[in-house]
């Protein structure tokens, strides 16, 4: 069972099979998950269960296309769906937990890729917080 949940613990969802993981970067996906690019993958809709979903709050991000969030503290647990379900959902890989059986398998929207998430890859690395906050100025 893959599981995921938001930041608070208010709204907790298990699927029991999962597509691999697309990494969204149009502007309203970077939005909506508060990051360089949303990360987003597909599982059935009936074999999904939720704990909390009355926590869930919803946003029409595009006509016919519904987003829900954690009312409490923000946190985005499904991508933009049909605001007409079908058989699948999309929800968001930045809610998962633990280890999980998928790794991003596309990119879409690149040419809306943020400006400053390119060339990234030879910043400084730590396994925790980066110690450097406190010098940070404008």
């Amino acid at each position: 069972m893959i599981e995921g949940s938001c930041l608070c613990g208010a709204v907790r969802f298990s699927a029991a099979a999962i597509s691999g993981i697309v990494e969204c970067h149009c502007s309203m996906c970077r939005k909506a998950t508060g990051g360089h690019a949303g990360f987003f993958f597909v599982a059935m809709r009936d074999e999904v269960t939720w704990q909390g979903a009355d926590k869930l709050t919803r946003y029409e991000s595009s006509p016919g296309l519904v987003r829900s969030f954690c009312a409490r503290c923000g946190t985005a647990m499904t991508g933009a769906n049909l605001k007409m379900p079908d058989e699948t959902i999309i929800l968001t890989a930045n809610a998962l937990e633990g280890e999980v059986p998928a790794r991003v398998i596309a990119q879409e929207y690149c040419a809306s890729k943020a400006s400053w998430a390119e060339g990234h890859d030879g910043a400084p690395r730590t396994e925790g917080g980066w110690p450097g906050w406190e010098s940070l100025r404008p």
